[in-house]
């Protein structure tokens, strides 16, 4: 009997051993290229079936069978496994993407009377000429950092200081005379 039991436990073990490398050798390349195509659920799915199906076929003896729940166990652990493993490729996308944007430094930009310059989180700003108002957010204000204070919902931003703002959460300008600014980080213009 316990011989029985090793026969099937260990091709379901080598089944999962390569499901897992294969699932970490997709994430070693640049997710979408391709070298690296991204797995559907309903492919490793399908590999998975066709794995079980030739475990089942395969084993001597008298049984013959292979544990279905264990079969099912282990689809719903590499499904679990495979969304793990896209969604912190996402996460990483987007991290390499504001990465990207910081170090890019900062950009010159153009805005006309009435535009509204929408900061991200830990964006940087100095208007350099014309004339604009802070736009406070959800949870507080722009922070004037050249005067060492906060810049509070319609108060006028004065030329040459920078102001960074700590949240994205809709802190930013409202221009009230054409105006050229540098930016480093993210924002959105309205």
């Amino acid at each position: 009997m316990n011989c029985e039991k090793k026969r099937i436990a260990y091709p379901l073990f080598v089944m999962l051993f390569l499901l897992v490398a294969i699932v970490f050798a997709q994430a070693a390349g640049e997710a979408g290229s391709s070298s690296n195509p991204l797995a559907t659920k309903d492919y490793v799915d399908r590999e998975i079936a066709k794995l079980a199906a030739q475990i089942g076929s395969s084993s001597g003896g008298s049984s013959g069978t292979v544990n279905s729940a264990a079969v099912e166990q282990l689809k719903n652990d590499v499904g679990d496994l495979t969304r793990f493993v896209i969604d912190a490729l996402a996460r990483l996308n987007d991290l390499d993407k504001r990465v990207t944007v910081v170090e890019n430094g900062f950009v010159v930009i153009s805005m006309k009377k009435g535009q509204i310059l929408e900061l991200g989180g830990g964006s940087e700003v100095i208007l350099r000429s014309g004339a604009a108002t802070a736009i406070s957010g959800e949870s507080g204000t722009l922070v004037d950092v050249s005067a060492g204070k906060d810049l509070n919902h319609g108060v006028a931003v004065p030329v040459q200081h920078l102001v960074i703002a700590p949240k994205g959460d809709g802190r930013g300008f409202k221009i009230t005379a054409d105006a050229w600014l540098i930016v480093r980080g993210g924002y959105t213009i309205k």
